[in-house]
Order: structure tokens, then sequence, then C-alpha cells
């Protein structure tokens, strides 16, 4: 029973090991590509200011920045379909539910507020958070609706006349627009989200690439002691806990934060008088 629950724990720790390293990768294809769409993008969008052009040169052209700025957007479909796949296999075949915590409930609401809370002083303790937070959930959405948007919006760009079939010209034209102004939206929402709210924020956001193995960190939360061992359980007298002492701040180790009983000269006891 002991050896097949021991491969059963190792096991479900190569899957989870498994899972995050896809999660790594995908994130760093994502963030890769939407880099490069920016840096290609955004001199198309602003063609009129002479950074822009100096740009478009330095690339070999405005062809040669189309071409990188498509193959971009390929790798962020690929990177959109890549965790779509992984999300369903870790749930269907690998039976690891972790990902499912990334749709909103009604807590994730409650802890909104109670932050809200703490933030204008209402609550003098922080919220938290032993799974993913309501601020990353929604983060997640914001970048799952942006790769849907600008992938099929780009997807009706590069192929206009075969789209215009299935819409309407003006929708067509209307899809440039939408593409070119929302790229500043999610670029903008990259760059303050994951590059600097997230690391000024740590218990918002949990590791990501953990989240599909369900290894998340608590956070917001201390981390817990390590258990004491069997032989440890039932210190010796002169090692037991005194409260009276602790109380009064007497033989405290700050750095191990442990309570011991300093020794007493026999001199100094009250028999010994």
């Amino acid at each position: 029973m002991i050896g097949a629950a021991s491969r059963d724990t190792t096991t479900r720790e190569a899957r989870g090991l498994l899972l995050e390293l896809h999660g790594q990768a995908q994130y760093a294809l994502l963030l890769g590509s939407l880099l490069v769409l920016a840096l290609t993008g955004l001199p198309q969008k602003f063609d009129s200011l002479s950074l822009s052009r100096w740009f478009m040169d330095s690339a070999g052209g405005i062809e040669t920045l189309r071409l990188i700025h498509h193959i971009a957007g390929g790798v962020l479909i690929f990177a959109g379909l890549y965790h779509f796949a992984l999300v369903l296999v870790a749930i269907l075949v690998l039976k690891v539910l972790a990902p499912l915590q990334m749709i909103p409930d009604a807590r994730d609401f409650r802890e909104a507020l109670q932050t809200i809370r703490y933030f204008l002083g209402l609550q003098q303790e922080r919220v938290p958070f032993d799974r993913p937070s309501y601020f990353q959930k929604l983060d997640y959405w914001v970048i799952a609706w942006a790769m849907a948007l600008m992938g099929a919006s780009g997807m009706a760009l590069l192929f206009p006349v075969r789209a215009a079939r299935l819409i309407s010209g003006d929708v067509v034209l209307a899809t440039l627009r939408v593409h070119s102004d929302s790229a500043i939206l999610i670029v903008a929402w990259v760059l303050i989200v994951h590059l600097i709210y997230a690391g000024l924020s740590p218990a918002l956001f949990q590791d990501r690439a953990a989240i599909l193995s369900g290894r998340a960190h608590i956070a917001g939360l201390p981390v817990p002691q390590t258990p004491r061992l069997a032989s440890d359980a039932a210190p010796p007298a002169a090692d037991r806990h005194d409260p009276d002492r602790e109380l009064s701040g007497q033989g405290m180790v700050p750095s191990l934060g442990v309570s011991r009983r300093q020794e007493e000269p026999p001199g100094d006891t009250e028999l010994g008088r």
C-alpha cells in the first residue's frame, strides 16, 4: 500500500511538472509574440512619425515589417490553441481540475470587495488567496479575449477578399479599425499588468504555470512551519514550553521564534537561599 501511494505521488508530481513546463512555454510564446507584434504593428499605425519611418527603414521596409508581423500573429494564434489544447488534456486526460479555478464565482466578488475595504483602511487584515485571485482571473480572461479578438481580426485582414465573402466590405474596414485600436489597449495592459503590477503585487498573481498543475502556492499567507518529527513530539522537561516566561519575553530566540528555558544558577533559586 505504501509503495502504491508513493508511486501515485510520484506520478502526480511528474504530471504537475510537465504541465508547468508547458505552461511556461506558452507564456514565453505569448509574451514574445506580443512584443514582436507591438514593435512591428505600432510603427505601421503611426507611420507618419519620424521614429516609425526610421524603424521601418531599419527593418528593411514596410513589406519586411508586415511579414514579421504576420509571423508573430501566427505564433500568437498557435499559443492560444496550444493553451486551449493543454487545458483540455489536463482536465479530461490527466484529471487535473486546477484550470477550472480560473472560472469566476461569487467568492471572487466578495474578495474584491474585501480587498477594496483593506486598501481604504476599513479592514485591518489583508485577504489571503489560497487559489488564483479575482484580479488574476480578470487578467486571464482579458488576455484570452485579446488573443481571440486579435487573431480573428488579423486573419480577416490577412485574407480580406475571402473575409468579404462571409461578411460585408464595411465590416472588414471596421475590423481594421478594431484591430488597430485594440492593439494599443492590449499592449498597455500587458505592459502595466504583466510587467509592472504583477511584480508590485505578487499576492494577487500566483505562478501562472503552476495553475495548470494545481500546485499554486497560497498567496498572501505566511509559509507554514516544517512539522516536527515524531521523535521530537515529547520534548524533555527542561525544554518544554513555559507560558509565563514566553509572556514576559525571557528566553526568546528571535531568529528561530522558539521559547527556551534559561538555566538558572542554583544559588538564585528559592530553595537554595
